[in-house]
């Protein structure tokens, strides 16, 4: 399918601008003074394509890449991609020769990854790169704080492991709770501090994100993560104005049909929305088949003709229908902006998550591939299509 609709275009497609993400990367990068840019590119750079992603992050400055998986930094490394890629999700023990042999920097915080990825580096003679992840908090993965000495005690013996790092991960940094933040913080660094007295140095600590990036320099340490912040998107929309970024994909699709409908005429699976009068309604090819979320149903809106048209009835596999009946002039064929600007109108990834009581990353980040990536770039004039 996604092949077909490749050759024959498709009604539905994502412009991916690639100037503004590099804009986006360099503006983060000058922000950070000394402190390293790992560009977080996981599930598939949010939907925006990590391949073509990662190269331009790293044309624009970005220090080290970081992904959720190994299949994920496996395909980097097999794009010709060599700055150095971290797994931070938790690696299975089974992937341990793979994360070794594409040269992956693991997080560790069990003695099975440990034990994996040391005898995975000893097989094919090379030092396997780590990081200890410590849980200040977040409870997904990790080391407790009070558990680290005697865990890396246990690794001691472990040959072919180079400990390059450790860090943490915050509960509540996206959500302003500083003084949780903070707290875990603290912890962090007091048990950075217990274990270099141990002997265990670590040459790099990080321990942010998108937002510890923007709004925390005291909490930069030696690098941060961002991921979200660097397509156009800090988690909080008020964080624009600390750094002002662009968002990088604009979504949009084109209007199938238009029906003109008596009053008292139920709409879609289930009827859940009625005519309340005579009403012009388009359908567009897209649904949550695409990742476009069924819980936008009666709540979410395009852009038609430079205005919003709400969301009427239940979205469906592959249609959505939309109220027309106040913009004058719609015919078949015309766009309609799911994420984008069109004339005065625009409509962002923040709204849509807002109508789907969601976050802007699952917004980005569901849009399926069948969805075509067209990649588009000013400062070289180029287009191209994924």
């Amino acid at each position: 399918m996604v092949l077909s609709q490749h050759l024959t275009g498709s009604p539905t497609e994502a412009i991916v601008q690639l100037h503004k993400f590099r804009e986006n990367v360099k503006k983060v990068k000058k922000h950070l003074n000394e402190t390293w840019l790992m560009a977080v590119v996981k599930t598939n750079a949010y939907g925006h394509g990590a391949v073509q992603l990662s190269k331009e992050a790293v044309k624009a400055g970005a220090d080290r890449l970081g992904v959720t998986s190994v299949a994920e930094g496996a395909l980097l490394r097999q794009e010709g991609i060599q700055i150095p890629i971290h797994i931070l999700g938790s690696i299975p023990a089974v992937q341990a020769e793979e994360a070794v042999k594409h040269d992956l920097i693991g997080s560790v915080s069990t003695i099975k990854q440990a034990s994996a990825l040391s005898k995975a580096a000893v097989r094919q003679k090379k030092w396997g790169y780590v990081h200890l992840k410590i849980d200040t908090g977040l409870h997904r993965f990790g080391v407790l704080p009070e558990e680290a000495l005697a865990f890396l005690e246990e690794c001691k013996g472990l040959p072919g492991l180079y400990w390059e790092g450790i860090y943490t991960h915050f509960s509540h940094a996206d959500e302003g709770e500083w003084d949780r933040t903070e707290r875990q913080f603290d912890t962090f660094i007091q048990t950075v501090h217990m274990l270099e007295n141990k002997g265990w140095v670590f040459p790099v600590h990080h321990a942010g994100g998108s937002t510890i990036t923007l709004e925390r320099p005291d909490m930069h340490l030696d690098m941060v993560r961002p991921g979200i912040s660097l397509l156009g998107y800090p988690p909080a929309p008020h964080r624009q104005s600390t750094l002002p970024l662009e968002p990088v994909m604009e979504v949009r699709t084109r209007i199938l049909q238009i029906h003109e409908l008596p009053p008292q005429t139920p709409i879609g699976y289930g009827g859940t929305y009625t005519c309340p009068s005579h009403r012009k309604i388009a359908v567009v090819p897209v649904g949550h088949g695409d990742g476009y979320a069924r819980s936008l149903s009666n709540r979410g809106q395009m852009i038609v003709r430079g205005k919003r048209a709400n969301i009427v009835g239940t979205i469906s596999l592959d249609q959505t229908f939309l109220d027309i009946t106040h913009i004058p002039g719609v015919v078949e064929g015309d766009k309609a902006v799911l994420i984008g600007r069109q004339d005065e109108e625009q409509i962002d990834a923040y709204d849509v998550a807002g109508w789907m009581d969601s976050i802007t990353d699952e917004v980005l980040a569901s849009l399926k591939e069948r969805i075509p990536r067209i990649y588009t770039d000013l400062d070289t004039g180029k287009e191209t299509n994924s």
